[in-house]
């Protein structure tokens, strides 16, 4: 069998998507390049790109999906690729689709979307110098007495860089440490008589942007600097797409040639930053700006390729070189020297203490766990009763009924005609959260169930919509200014007898769209927990299928356990737990050893 027959064979058994095949049989035809063991490997570079990787690692080849008993074929080793001519392959720099970089396999776009990254983030960690009196001073003024050491290690630590990550758990205060970092840089520009630096604050989805933008709003009343320092800081924080000004096709209206307007930005939530959108956004920087992370490294990564904040964070904790720790000891702040710690690592700061639970809180000690792999503590954690944290069974009986439980008021009092704001915050009380689409115990069947339930218990008939339905969007409306993963509830129209669909308005409001205005979406009673990251409710339920899965790694678990702000109820078994722990994710990629060379 060729190379050709195998791989539309590979696309018709759906193995393989039609823009694998299509790519590898226009790079190949390009070059009138013969080697089928070529065709293959650039629709596994495809294959691989859309599973999140961003090359092929020749020493840990993948586990390929479309390994079948017929393949011929084998990843080649390094040396083979090496030795191999072609006119399809090429070392980095040359103008060929395929790149061997040392063990590692791109398409030529990924290998300079990573080596750009890599360039303008390391170019941003050279350190700056400041008054080291006047450094001290402005800190000791922003900063309370209940500011923990790393909090303030942060701030001046982004203030003596052009580049620098402030990473914590839930409630660790990165958006308090943030907002003080930012009151840093502004007291030491004014006390250098340069001008203040125009601020973006911006994170990659709308939700994650409206959350960040409440947060904001929360610390500046206690921020203690003086009013005109507070208007230099955003009230609002945008999308990164909104940021740099993107069309319906991705294209940005920022770039290298038409730079940001800004002399510093700051990005939240930054773990969903796949290796794309990082390469336009420091690509749409100007050269002198300052690029602060800000997130959760334990969190899920992005939705599409790259693992860049991981990557970044590396897996050090606070680890300083002595330039960087002797300056941090000069504003009172000791930490430890490490002599092997890089530029990049003396970037990262990760804040430790959580403010935001109790000491005793199950849901933290819990989020720790699986962050460690800690398997006694779970063991403890289920063997002990928790106000915060209880267990369901992994029925869809037991789930359906909390759900009803839950959720049966909410459509009452929408049929009674409440507010559309007293439904959306409602209904942001609690959510239930599964770790698969498809499956007994996955979204669409979780929803559908409740569905006909509702329309059981309200005597809806076979109404499409009513009062008390939520729904959350598949695409984006850029008329309407919706957009993919944002949730609205029907309601009834204040103003007639018809039925508009209520979604969070930017200035803290409502807006009111008719349904048939509306783009493609569905029920959004439960939710996969991919698309409630930048998203955090007072209640969840969290939902892992009966069946193990690949899907179930350690980040899963972790980013669905912290979107709980006061109790989380777990549906799942102890060995779906240990066996989620046991499952980080790997997504093949130079980026951190980039950063680090």
């Amino acid at each position: 069998m060729s190379a050709r027959d195998w791989l539309d064979n590979a696309r018709c058994r759906g193995v393989l998507d039609a823009l694998d095949v299509m790519l590898a049989q226009s790079l190949v035809e390009k070059a009138g390049e013969g080697n089928e063991q070529l065709l293959w490997l650039v629709a596994l570079l495809s294959y691989q790109h859309r599973q999140g990787h961003v090359c092929i690692d020749l020493q840990r080849p993948p586990a390929m999906a479309f390994d079948q008993p017929d393949c011929p074929w084998q990843v080649p080793s390094h040396e083979q690729l090496h030795n191999l001519s072609s006119p399809l392959l090429g070392r980095p720099g040359e103008n060929c689709p395929l790149i061997l970089d040392g063990p590692r396999l791109y398409l030529r776009r990924h290998w300079s979307a990573e080596q750009s990254v890599a360039l303008a983030l390391r170019e941003r960690c050279v350190p700056q110098q400041h008054d080291a009196a006047a450094l001290k001073q402005i800190t000791e003024s922003i900063f309370s007495e209940r500011a923990d050491l790393w909090q303030r290690a942060a701030a001046v630590n982004c203030a003596r860089h052009r580049f620098g990550v402030i990473t914590g758990g839930p409630g660790t205060g990165k958006t308090w440490t943030v907002t003080r970092m930012l009151a840093l840089q502004c007291l030491l520009a004014q006390h250098a008589e340069r001008p203040l630096p125009r601020i973006a604050m911006a994170a990659p989805t709308g939700k994650a942007a409206a959350r960040l933008t409440e947060a904001l709003q929360a610390a500046l009343p206690d921020l203690p600097v003086a009013d005109s320092i507070k208007a230099v800081l955003p009230e609002e924080a945008v999308t990164l797409h909104r940021l740099l000004a993107m069309d319906m096709h991705g294209a940005p209206r920022h770039h290298r040639e038409r730079p940001l307007p800004y002399d510093l930005v700051v990005v939240d939530e930054a773990s969903m930053i796949d290796l794309g959108l990082m390469a336009q956004l420091t690509a749409a920087l100007p050269d002198e700006a300052s690029l602060y992370l800000v997130g959760d490294r334990d969190q899920l990564a992005s939705v599409q390729a790259g693992s860049v904040f991981a990557d970044v964070c590396g897996d050090a904790e606070n680890q300083f070189d002595a330039d960087t720790a002797a300056c941090l000891q000069q504003v009172g702040i000791d930490v430890p020297v490490n002599a092997q710690a890089l530029p990049i690592d003396s970037a990262v700061v990760r804040l430790q203490k959580v403010h935001r639970f109790a000491g005793d809180s199950a849901i933290a000690v819990m989020a720790n766990a699986v962050r460690s792999h800690d398997i006694e503590a779970l063991a403890n954690l289920r063997n002990t009763p928790h106000d915060d944290l209880g267990w369901l069974p992994s029925s869809s009986d037991a789930i359906l009924e909390t759900m009803c439980e839950h959720y049966q008021p909410l459509v009452q009092a929408a049929i009674d005609g409440a507010d559309a704001e007293f439904l959306l915050a409602s209904f942001a009380r609690f959510r239930v959260l599964a770790a698969t689409r498809r499956g007994p115990l996955g979204v669409e069947q979780l929803n559908e169930r409740l569905e006909h339930n509702l329309h059981q218990q309200f005597g809806l008939g076979t109404a499409h919509w009513y009062p008390g339905k939520t729904v959350m969007l598949k695409h984006n409306d850029w008329n309407l200014r919706l957009f993919n993963g944002d949730i609205g509830i029907c309601v009834k129209d204040p103003a007639g007898d018809q039925l508009s669909v209520a979604f969070p308005a930017a200035d803290g409001g409502v807006r009111l769209v008719a349904p048939a205005r509306l783009p493609d979406c569905e029920p959004a009673w439960a939710m996969t927990i991919h698309k409630s990251q930048g998203s955090e409710f007072h209640r969840v339920l969290l939902v892992l299928p009966g069946d193990d899965s690949p899907v179930l790694t350690r980040e899963l678990l972790y980013t669905g356990i912290t979107r709980a702000r006061e109790q989380l109820m777990l549906a799942a078994n102890p060995a779906q737990l240990a066996a989620c722990m046991a499952r980080p994710v790997y997504r093949a990629s130079g980026l951190h050893q980039r950063l680090r060379d």
